[in-house]
């Protein structure tokens, strides 16, 4: 361990306890160390050996800098100490950019490009800030982090709560929450990173990655083992994450699809639009009684007169009716109860009523929608800044969803226009209460 931190043995003891502490320093707190933290640390390097008892007094002075930057705020939090104004923001540092930018695309302190960048003072630009934001996404440490945005904006933790019937299922896996998150894992990567999509190509694609248990529920045809691989879905039938198993699936009770929690899903997270809590006491769906699942769910909830119409009739169940062709696990029918499904429904998007007679089709008007363009934005802005969403933000948004709708901006050019954004290379001069 010691051989990782510190300069080969030899030479002026002096010299290098100052190479050690300066390089060592300039990685715990990601900038170059000030003078007078350089001192303060030499200091405590040289008063080490009368505190460790029999201990090499180069190792003791290494153990104590280490105890005392390992402790530091600079080294705990990520700390923009830029005071300077320019109008109403403060420009920050290439090396406060350098921090923002590595930890917002690797999730870890900038490796030694980036660090030679800032010393060189590249970052200060857009077009610096971009170059290396470009270079960093072709690293493999990149995808981890993208797929971490993932897992956040489709909630894909709720793909554990997956607990099919086994009387109603007796063929569906144990563990399928498991094997639809691994699909799923593997969708975005070969979408965001091997074919260069963005928000479009997430809710469109009909290709995705089975194993022998998913390619059984979703009645494909062919010779799957128990390794993934790439499968290509009915187009008719399937498009995007929504009509993948996890989604379905985790948006379902052990027994029926569950087109409320679907279509609230879809109305909050992708359209971004409000919907209220639902009040108090409300009660569970009835039993069927000889309906369909959609017919119980319009008549429990969509009465005229009771607090629940307003919000169902026009946002939730609209979104949620289309999915009527999945079961709770995920697999297509076109039956439910002795009733021919009815998936058509007529959804609000963008101020308009678009009608659509599948999940296939709501999937295109999604990914044509400019408001889910922006939403989607909206999302990665939040991730990006580690801060709810601010009526600041709009303009950013508004820009670069209109660029996402009409040109299918990938997920990386996203990425590097948030890297190249004015409210990525400053901060507020001062900070919101």
């Amino acid at each position: 361990l010691l051989a990782a931190i510190v300069p080969p043995d030899g030479g002026d003891p002096d010299a290098r306890a100052l190479q050690f502490v300066s390089e060592f320093g300039r990685r715990a707190y990601r900038r170059p160390l000030a003078d007078d933290e350089r001192d303060a640390l030499l200091a405590s390097f040289d008063a080490a050996p009368a505190l460790y008892e029999g201990v090499d007094p180069f190792v003791a002075g290494v153990r104590l800098v280490l105890e005392t930057v390992l402790q530091s705020p600079h080294f705990l939090y990520r700390i923009e100490t830029s005071t300077t104004p320019d109008g109403d923001v403060i420009p920050l540092t290439s090396h406060e950019l350098a921090q923002r930018l590595s930890y917002l695309l690797w999730d870890s302190m900038p490796d030694d490009a980036l660090f030679d960048a800032a010393d060189a003072d590249e970052l200060a630009g857009a077009d610096g800030l971009r170059a290396q934001a470009e270079r960093m996404l072709d690293d493999p440490r990149a995808r981890p982090v993208v797929q971490h945005f993932h897992d956040q904006a489709f909630d894909t933790k709720k793909f554990a709560n997956a607990a099919p019937s086994p009387a109603f299922y007796p063929d569906a896996p144990e563990d399928i929450g498991a094997l639809a998150l691994e699909e799923n894992h593997r969708f975005i990567e070969d979408v965001v990173f091997e074919q260069g999509g963005g928000i479009a190509a997430l809710l469109t694609s009909n290709e995705t990655f089975v194993n022998d248990q998913l390619a059984a529920l979703y009645g494909l045809q062919g010779s799957f083992g128990p390794e993934y691989q790439k499968a290509t879905l009915d187009a008719t039938q399937r498009k995007g994450l929504l009509t993948q198993i996890g989604f379905l699936a985790a948006n379902s009770s052990t027994v029926n699809p569950d087109p409320i929690h679907r279509g609230v899903f879809i109305a909050k997270r992708l359209a971004c639009l409000t919907i209220a809590a639902p009040p108090n006491g409300v009660p569970p769906l009835p039993p069927a009684d000889g309906r369909s699942n959609r017919q119980t769910v319009e008549d429990h909830t969509q009465q005229p007169g009771t607090a629940c119409v307003g919000c169902h009739a026009t946002l939730i169940n609209p979104f949620g009716f289309p999915f009527e062709n999945f079961d709770a696990v995920g697999s297509w029918r076109t039956e439910d109860a002795g009733f021919a499904v009815d998936a058509a429904s007529d959804v609000s998007l963008d101020g308009s009523t678009v009608h659509v007679t599948s999940a296939v089709e709501l999937a295109d008007a999604l990914a044509t929608s400019p408001s889910v363009h922006e939403c989607y934005t909206k999302h990665w802005v939040e991730f990006a800044f580690g801060r709810p969403f601010a009526p600041e933000d709009e303009a950013f948004a508004a820009r670069v969803g209109e660029a996402s709708q009409t040109g299918d901006m990938a997920v990386r050019e996203l990425l590097l226009e948030i890297a190249a954004s004015n409210a990525f290379r400053n901060r507020a001069t001062q900070e919101l209460p």
